[in-house]
């Protein structure tokens, strides 16, 4: 069962975007997912209530870092997201069961300390040592106009750490995680910048063995959008550089968030963001 955590000494340093845009990756290229919470804040739950039930499904699973952290039977793939400050016995178990773990970086100097301890303990798990357990960073919300990510990267490399990519910072992420929703559930021409952000991590993944299909799949996938949508004017009649999303989501660039976008009367208004819908009282 190919499994991958995300671990940080450090909160509030991207492992929730990272595990849920991770299972929906592997949901969305066919594999039964089961997204593992082991953080008490236990963010994943609130993430899979928001989910449309017509995304590709994922399996909600909450486990306890000083028991056991397998799940349930007939999970393929697991996503698992951890606590803060895991480490000692509770960071061990996690390096058990996991076949990759990831470790969110973010541009401070905190947050690099912060990985090189964990790094320290992880590098010298029997697993990591023998290479059953892959160990990588990941740059989350490193802008590329600065430093940020040059200087990231040379820390990984000064310790012995892989790097995979940076992720920057984008409220296309912060759409997403409100309507229970990632990157790839969104149309490839909203997303292709962060897509192709994406793609060291995912072929990663595929190198490992992590997913069986190879990232672009996700990409072509979306290039169908409009000829998969239901043939409702009160859906389909939205302004320029709206696109909509199979049948259970919307996506505007934020110069259009002003403008009206007429919604249709039936279930898929509930998916619809609430900055799309129209005011009260609007003209139709």
């Amino acid at each position: 069962m190919p499994t991958v955590a995300l671990v940080s000494r450090k909160g509030g340093c991207g492992k929730s975007t990272l595990a849920t845009h991770i299972a929906s990756y592997f949901a969305r290229v066919g594999a039964t997912v089961t997204l593992g919470d082991l953080d008490h804040q236990q963010s994943m739950r609130v993430w899979l209530k928001r989910r449309p039930s017509a995304a590709p499904a994922i399996t909600g699973w909450v486990g306890e870092t000083n028991g056991s952290v397998r799940p349930p039977l007939g999970t393929t793939h697991l996503v698992l997201d951890t606590p803060g400050g895991l480490h000692g016995l509770a960071l061990a178990k996690v390096a058990m069961v996991a076949d990759a773990i990831l470790i969110p970086v973010s541009g401070s100097v905190f947050d690099r300390e912060a990985a090189s301890d964990c790094w320290a303990e992880l590098r010298v798990h029997p697993r990591v040592v023998s290479g059953r357990c892959q160990v990588a960073a990941v740059g989350m919300r490193l802008d590329r106009r600065t430093q940020a990510e040059e200087i990231a990267s040379d820390w990984a490399a000064s310790v012995g750490l892989n790097w995979l990519c940076s992720l920057r910072s984008s409220q296309i992420y912060v759409r997403a995680v409100e309507n229970g929703l990632s990157i790839f559930d969104m149309p490839a021409s909203v997303t292709e910048i962060d897509r192709e952000q994406w793609e060291p991590l995912l072929a990663w993944l595929f190198a490992h063995g992590f997913a069986q299909t190879e990232p672009g799949i996700v990409s072509s996938y979306a290039q169908d959008v409009p000829s998969r949508l239901p043939q409702s004017p009160a859906v389909l009649r939205v302004l320029p550089r709206v696109t909509v999303k199979s049948d259970f989501h919307a996506v505007a660039e934020p110069e259009m968030m002003n403008h009206e976008v007429p919604v249709a009367s039936t279930g898929f208004a509930r998916f619809v963001p609430r900055f799309l819908r129209p005011k009260s009282g609007a003209a139709r």
